[in-house]
């Protein structure tokens, strides 16, 4: 069910019959080669969440660009937003969810660059009390059968993105600007990496051009099982979080534990006897 797509009357009716579940499907808006539209991520998160909840309703926020890509900023038509209005912004979208009735939600990126984001919003959204409980959709990006792609280097508008593309957006996709030759990760970080070490150009040192691998490999037969690998992944997480009860309630002890804080007794009283 799709936000934008209710009528008022409708989205009343949505709400319950998703128990109260709500997806927010963050991309951003960057270069993807010289070949994939700028709002790639984006547009796979949100079509992706929207089949998945044609199999297990959910209602599904409009789609939604505003993620972390500090990495792409050197390239034209990408819109990078200062961290703290990322945060605010998302915080405010849950927060008027909530106000409708959507009391769980799942965040589902779709762009590799959010990866810090979202477990660091999941994470510290207990700075404040809260009458619902956010969740992140760890669905694997881009998994497929070990013999279903005829490259291996993948990551950005590389023959598995390309194919998801051409799968759910061929209109989009403009193979005959695919990139001549194909590109490897430059690894010019990897002295650093090796050791454990990440910096902020660690994505620039490996792929300048925001472009990995052979995307002239790409058909739109690979983006359909890539596709429903991730579908099935997200439908299988939606019926999780319908089911869970018990992360709302841990949720409302420790934000009422946390006004207070107390040693526990665990720390000075023996466990109890057990008895068999």
């Amino acid at each position: 069910m799709q936000w934008e797509h209710l009528t008022a009357p409708d989205f009343e009716k949505a709400v319950e019959a998703c128990a109260g579940v709500g997806i927010v499907a963050i991309g951003v808006l960057e270069p993807h080669g010289p070949h994939l539209p700028l709002g790639t991520d984006m547009f796979e998160a949100h079509a992706v969440a929207c089949r998945a909840a044609e199999a297990e309703p959910a209602v599904v926020f409009p789609a939604y660009p505003y993620g972390i890509n500090h990495e792409s900023a050197h390239l034209p038509g990408s819109v990078v937003l200062g961290r703290e209005l990322v945060f605010a912004l998302l915080e405010k979208v849950c927060d008027e969810m909530a106000r409708h009735g959507l009391h769980k939600i799942i965040l589902f990126s779709g762009h590799g660059g959010n990866r810090f984001l979202v477990p660091l919003f999941v994470q510290t959204l207990v700075e404040k009390v809260k009458a619902y409980t956010v969740y992140e959709a760890r669905v694997p990006p881009l998994e497929g059968p070990e013999d279903l792609l005829e490259t291996d280097e993948i990551g950005h508008a590389c023959e598995a993105e390309t194919s998801t593309a051409l799968a759910l957006y061929p209109e989009l996709v403009k193979m005959a600007q695919v990139p001549p030759e194909p590109f490897s990760n430059l690894k010019r970080n990897q002295p650093l990496q090796k050791l454990g070490i990440y910096s902020p150009m660690d994505w620039y040192a490996m792929y300048p051009a925001m472009y990995v691998g052979d995307a002239s490999k790409a058909t739109s037969q690979k983006g359909e099982v890539l596709v429903r690998r991730r579908v099935d992944g997200l439908i299988e997480a939606i019926r999780a979080v319908k089911a869970d009860t018990l992360t709302p309630a841990l949720q409302r002890e420790f934000l009422q534990r946390q006004g207070r804080p107390t040693a526990p007794q665990v720390w000075t009283e023996p466990p109890a006897a057990t008895h068999e």
